[in-house]
């Protein structure tokens, strides 16, 4: 019975945690809410080989510019194609939010892999300590443009001082680019996942060998 207990406990404390923070778009704590709005305010071209732009500061900027330790977003679409492709101004659905904390790899500060979520690439300080990815994950959806599907906002962090970006934070790296337009938060359909306790070291990503 006691084991059954515990993780009831813990459902009910991260939900009570959220709910104290809900409205506070400072807080690392308060996820987008689904059914918000992501409204694209111009056209954007995703380069030929590619399924993805970054953008950080209100810009569109290639990966090789993004400060990946400060808040940066990744905008992505499903298919990979050979020629540049277009999404045009829409107005997307958020129809899932999850924040993940996950575990980055550690190759002596060489970069080696991206992150399904596209936030957060491998790296460690000089001491050996593996820095960690704090990411959200925004679920797209719109009936013009189905192909768009994910828009990943994060941060690079050591685990000691680490956190996850803010609503405020989101809206300042996307810029005029993006509008966000928040629905009424409902604590059931967003989440947070972190590794399991005993089993930190099994990322709960998919390692790809392009930024995409």
């Amino acid at each position: 019975m006691r084991r059954l207990l515990l993780p009831i406990l813990l459902v009910f404390v991260g939900s009570c945690q959220t709910t104290r923070y809900e409205g506070n778009e400072d807080s690392p704590y308060y996820l987008v809410p689904v059914g918000s709005v992501l409204t694209l305010n111009q056209d954007i071209e995703i380069p030929p080989h590619r399924v993805t732009v970054f953008l950080q500061d209100g810009q569109l900027k290639p990966l090789s510019q993004i400060n990946q330790y400060y808040p940066h977003c990744k905008f992505e679409v499903l298919k990979i194609r050979d020629i540049s492709q277009t999404v045009h101004a829409d107005r997307f659905t958020i129809e899932k939010a999850v924040q993940e904390i996950t575990n980055s790899v550690d190759a002596g500060g060489i970069q080696l892999a991206g992150i399904s979520l596209g936030i957060g690439i491998g790296s460690h300080g000089g001491d050996g300590t593996s820095a960690q990815t704090f990411a959200t994950r925004l679920s797209l959806r719109s009936a013009r443009q189905p192909d768009v599907y994910l828009l990943s906002c994060g941060q690079w962090a050591f685990p000691s001082d680490g956190q996850h970006v803010s609503i405020r934070e989101i809206r300042r790296v996307l810029g005029k680019i993006f509008t966000l337009q928040l629905a009424p938060a409902t604590v059931s359909h967003s989440s947070r996942e972190t590794p399991a306790a005993g089993r930190e070291n099994e990322a709960p990503y998919r390692l790809i060998t392009t930024d995409r």
